[in-house]
């Protein structure tokens, strides 16, 4: 898996990306919905939603599921398409399949983001784009600490793939299958792909 450094000043190519926020998600861990809550004064969902506006993405999308009238409302104002997940209970796939169920033919990839994902940032985002770009791989993900993180870009060469997928793994399998064609962006900031599963992250979190 090559080790992707993009020089911030590139010009990408004319390609299209969908970004697609994945807000559907029952947060048991948390005791309820999580991606509302607030960090820095802005609910975690509306944050990530708002760098995928400030990016290079082409559009974005926000598949809901728990929550959906809260989450959705946590939305107002901003440019998105907002896609509702009945089946949000059989795992994480459900949410992907939604997503690729109306992305249309022109994208040439779609990068998933996680909604509790309160720092990611826009520049982050670019960097992914950029690198699909530069390396010509089929999936992009972030490297921090030396492990891989999200959010994580595949073409649509794996769509039909991910459609594939079941439960709560999203493109997990996808990725293992295709393990040689990843190509990462080195993340210098842990903070940029820091995920909130538990009470005890939010609260930390709150402190920084």
């Amino acid at each position: 898996m090559p080790d992707i450094r993009t020089d911030s000043g590139q010009t990408l190519d004319d390609t299209r990306v969908a970004g697609v926020v994945l807000a559907a998600g029952m947060a048991t861990r948390m005791g309820g919905s999580k991606v509302v809550r607030e960090v820095g004064g802005r609910p975690m969902v509306r944050r990530v939603v708002e760098a995928c506006l400030s990016s290079r993405l082409s559009n974005t999308l926000v598949v809901l599921g728990h929550d959906a009238v809260n989450v959705e409302a946590s939305l107002r104002g901003l440019s998105v398409r907002v896609l509702m997940n009945h089946r949000y209970r059989q795992g994480l796939s459900t949410s992907v399949k939604t997503a690729l169920g109306i992305i249309g033919p022109e994208c040439r990839a779609a990068l998933f983001l996680h909604a509790d994902q309160p720092f990611v940032t826009a520049a982050l985002i670019d960097r992914i784009l950029e690198a699909f770009s530069v390396s010509r791989r089929p999936i992009v993900r972030p490297l921090v600490e030396g492990r891989p993180g999200n959010p994580v870009l595949f073409a649509a060469e794996l769509f039909p793939e991910l459609r594939e997928e079941t439960g709560d793994r999203g493109g997990r399998d996808v990725i293992r299958r295709h393990i040689e064609d990843v190509a990462l962006v080195k993340v210098d900031d842990p903070l940029l792909c820091l995920d909130i599963d538990s009470p005890e992250d939010y609260e930390r979190v709150r402190r920084l």
